[in-house]
């Protein structure tokens, strides 16, 4: 097919049917085919046109997609050498196809193709533009303009200065009316959805300079252009606000000063989470100070001025900072998720137990216990809302496509066509996907798009550090190792030099996530994943407060178990069983549980034999989900794989990371192997699940107890 023209409609079916009327008139001399996208009208008058008009294409959508989408939507229906897209409000004029299309051909350096457009009057539009830069913002959308209607930069950027008689390249033309070369757009990709109505065109002309195309002005090709700024009309109507969305997304995307925030986007926001810290940690004082002057009347001993309290606080400031640094709290930022419960109250606690310890035995009267007590737990609280809304405010920003890091891909077209449909929805992710590089076949122009034409080819490896420059790149996302060449090693320290951030997608790359050291090896390199000092001490711990808290359990749940041995076993409400649990790492403990007629797990005062488990070191408070399954020994997924690898090998746990997920009532086959699904776990959904359900088995059904191992007789006997 020659020419696809697609014209993209929403409730103007008036300025439709006089459009479609103009392109049966005046259709071009050649093979073409015609898409209407409506989106979702409801305009009275749109079925007597699609009636007259039905030999042509329609897809009626279901919601209102915008005009980049409904754009795309429409190119997708046909493979064509050229697409013009049209506003409904164009009225084609004689033979103005036929010139656009034998202007494009004559022009094969023209990516895109602006026709002169006409008001009703035949007096000609600015159709075609410059960028715009800060002043000309200023004086384009600020009541600056109209202070200044005459400035010689609204002039200049509407291109009053130009001759629009003749042809030239130029920034960008008005989206309504624009021919687009296949090949150009296979370089380009489609038109950016992100944009649902504006600036649209001021982007994908942008690219197409970038991809080495030229955008190109002619006269020889006319059409009227009934056009409406509803935007520019002062009123803060939808129009206007989806202007300065697009304009604000349009900056976002390509401005110098955008892209050098998230180029240090890491270290700005460690810089800001500190912050954060260090306001809350004051305020907390600052309350926990108010909450003891307002209770003085319960207290013996008057309480200092506030002012003497300031060394204190200097004190806190400093140790919350060490703690920052000491227990990677900066680590947040690049996980992109905020702490676990766990987590946060390790790092409140290592500035609670300095703080308290410094206080202590600096005998410092001055200071009231009860201020210290209260500004505690108000740390943890502000320190944890700072750095959740901070998450939450990037989370946002991101579904937005307002933080989203440009990110290009290094690798083969092969390589990149596996890895995308498990990849998920990007922009969810953080990531703005530029294109792709590589080295094109030998007689190639390039390499074919993927993922439908949305991630285009760039260029070859050899022009990776201008191919970042040029696109305002801030991630790479490599395929391969770094070759063993001069070359390669300089674009490495290029991307260095730029502050570029560098990621390496290859099979064990897992080995850092779970915290291996690099070390030489026989003249190589080499991961080493082993039992450190930390792993020993935090299983140390680990062992020694399970231990602790089966020495509590044993205060108060002997008598909940005697009543169950004695009373509820024999009216059939509850029963004593034992069964084997299995783990990842082939523990396979037998436990004794008490459970009700239902087969549901009793609440933990009633687990008396979960306490000796503990004791013996069977269980643990914290660790990994038993399960009834057989387990696989084989992580499947990434979170899991390197979960596997992360967390300690030790007994199962009565709770742990996989807490908040329904209570323990998650399908079998879900079973964590640790630290793998710390992402949304609250203090309550852990304690919760911890009362309700210890160790998460849920329900246990016939099938999961042994023959003869309910209502258990005395320990010590054998089962099967």
């Amino acid at each position: 097919m020659k020419l696809a023209v697609v014209i993209v409609h929403y409730n103007s079916s008036a300025d439709l049917d006089r459009c479609l009327e103009s392109l049966l008139a005046y259709a071009p001399v050649t093979e073409h085919h015609v898409v209407i996208v409506d989106n979702a009208s409801q305009d009275p008058g749109l079925a007597d046109v699609h009636g007259r008009y039905s030999d042509f294409q329609w897809i009626f959508s279901q919601e209102n997609l915008g005009y980049s989408k409904g754009c795309n939507v429409g190119m997708a229906q046909v493979e064509a050498e050229y697409y013009l897209l049209l506003n409904p409000d164009i009225v084609i004029q004689p033979g103005a196809l036929d010139h656009l299309l034998e202007f494009a051909d004559r022009t094969p350096r023209a990516g895109m193709v602006g026709p002169q457009l006409l008001n009703e009057d035949l007096t000609v539009q600015d159709s075609c533009r410059r960028f715009y830069n800060l002043k000309t913002l200023l004086l384009r959308r600020t009541f600056l303009g109209k202070i200044f209607p005459n400035s010689e930069t609204v002039r200049l950027h509407l291109m009053g200065d130009f001759d629009h008689r003749s042809v030239r390249p130029v920034d960008w033309v008005l989206g309504g009316c624009i021919l687009v070369r296949r090949s150009a757009m296979l370089r380009t990709g489609p038109m950016d959805e992100r944009f649902f109505l504006y600036f649209e065109d001021v982007d994908w002309c942008y690219r197409m300079w970038q991809a080495g195309f030229e955008v190109v002005y002619t006269p020889d090709a006319r059409f009227i252009h009934r056009h409406r700024r509803d935007s520019a009309q002062g009123k803060f109507t939808r129009t206007f606000w989806l202007h300065l969305g697009s304009l604000i997304s349009f900056y976002e995307k390509w401005g110098v000063l955008v892209w050098l925030v998230k180029k240090w986007r890491e270290p700005l926001l460690v810089f800001l989470l500190w912050g954060l810290d260090m306001v809350g940690l004051t305020a907390a004082f600052g309350v926990a100070y108010g909450l003891r002057r307002m209770m003085g009347r319960f207290f013996s001993e008057d309480l200092y001025p506030f002012g003497e309290y300031a060394p204190l606080l200097f004190f806190s400031l400093l140790l919350a900072t060490l703690s920052f640094l000491l227990t990677g709290r900066d680590r947040t930022v690049r996980h992109r998720q905020p702490p676990s419960v766990m987590e946060h109250l390790q790092q409140v606690g290592v500035v609670a137990v300095l703080l308290l310890a410094a206080t202590y035995l600096g005998h410092l009267d001055v200071i009231s216990r009860a201020v210290l007590l209260m500004f505690i737990p108000l740390l943890a609280m502000s320190t944890a809302l700072g750095s959740r809304g901070v998450h939450r405010i990037m989370r946002r920003l991101e579904r937005g496509h307002l933080s989203l890091e440009r990110t290009l891909l290094v690798g083969s077209p092969e390589q990149l066509q596996s890895w995308l449909p498990g990849a998920g929805k990007l922009a969810d992710q953080g990531i703005d996907l530029a294109g792709y590089v590589w080295q094109p076949g030998i007689g190639e122009d390039g390499l074919p798009p993927l993922a439908d034409g949305q991630i285009p080819w760039l260029g070859s490896r050899e022009s990776l550090l201008e191919v970042v420059r040029r696109y305002r790149i801030s991630q790479v996302a490599f395929w391969d190792r770094p070759a063993n060449e001069p070359d390669a090693w300089l674009q490495m320290a290029g991307l260095r030099r730029l502050r570029i951030r560098m990621r390496w997608n290859l099979e064990d790359v897992w080995l850092l996530a779970s915290g291996a050291r690099a070390e030489d090896f026989a003249g190589g390199l080499s991961a080493v994943q082993g039992l450190g000092s930390g792993s020993a001490l935090r299983s140390g711990f680990s062992r020694g407060g399970s231990f602790l808290f089966g020495a509590f359990m044993a205060l108060w749940t002997w008598l909940p178990w005697l009543y169950i041995k004695w009373v509820r076993t024999r009216n059939d409400s509850a029963h004593l069983v034992r069964i084997t649990a299995n783990d990842l790492w082939g523990n396979n403990p037998r436990l004794t549980l008490a459970i009700g007629s239902n087969g549901h797990l009793l609440s933990l005062p009633w687990q008396f034999g979960l306490m000796k488990d503990l004791l013996r070191g069977k269980m643990r408070l914290w660790g990994p989900r038993a399960s009834l399954a057989p387990v696989r020994f084989q992580p499947e997924g990434s979170h899991a794989l390197v979960g596997f690898w992360k967390d300690e090998p030790g007994a199962p746990g009565l709770t742990g990371s996989w807490a908040h997920q329904n209570l323990g009532h998650l399908e079998e086959d879900q079973s964590s192997t640790g630290d793998v699904a710390k992402k949304g776990v609250s203090l309550f959904s852990f304690i919760k699940q911890l009362w309700c359900d210890p160790g998460g088995f849920g329900v246990i059904g016939q099938a999961d107890i042994p023959q003869g191992t309910q209502d258990q007789a005395p320990e010590g006997h054998e089962v099967s």
